[in-house]
């Protein structure tokens, strides 16, 4: 009778490292941003809003705590209100049901044109996704690049 405990832990030690493999997390996907500046084009001085929606590709959500946040580092030429846009969350979530987004509001970035021309705001997108499949969830960052159509 002992056999059977002994060959199930043999089994579990033969089959971990594979296990092991399974969860190991790869690159996080890549999110699709859809960006909308109003007005287009904007005029020196004149401003404006940059709206950027956060589309993650199919089989993944993202979460709504902590939440999707926007920081700028490079205002290419452009003054911003603030440099961080965020929405989500900021408290914890108990229901799994509502973890994830059900509909993303875009991120708004408020800013005054200061220049002519086209330019390119560069920043970081920071979220938390999760794979459908699998529920493997993680924190993640995205470079992202921003253009800005300025009048001549």
């Amino acid at each position: 009778m002992r056999r059977l405990p002994l060959a199930a832990a043999a089994l579990a030690a033969a089959l971990a490292p594979q296990a092991a493999l399974a969860l190991k997390p790869g690159p996080a996907p890549e999110m699709k941003l859809l960006v909308v500046q109003s007005p287009d084009p904007l005029k020196a001085g004149q401003p404006g809003v940059v709206r950027v929606t956060v589309q993650p590709p199919d089989g993944i959500t993202l979460n709504r705590y902590p939440g999707i946040t926007l920081t700028v580092e490079k205002t290419g030429g452009a003054k911003l209100e603030k440099t961080e846009a965020f929405v989500g969350t900021k408290t914890p979530i108990e229901d799994p049901d509502q973890f994830a987004f059900k509909k993303i509001d875009p991120l708004e970035l408020k800013l005054t044109s200061a220049g002519s021309g086209p330019s390119e705001m560069e920043g970081t997108l920071v979220f938390t996704y999760c794979v459908k499949a699998s529920g493997f969830c993680a924190p993640a960052k995205q470079k992202v690049r921003i253009a800005l159509n300025a009048a001549r």
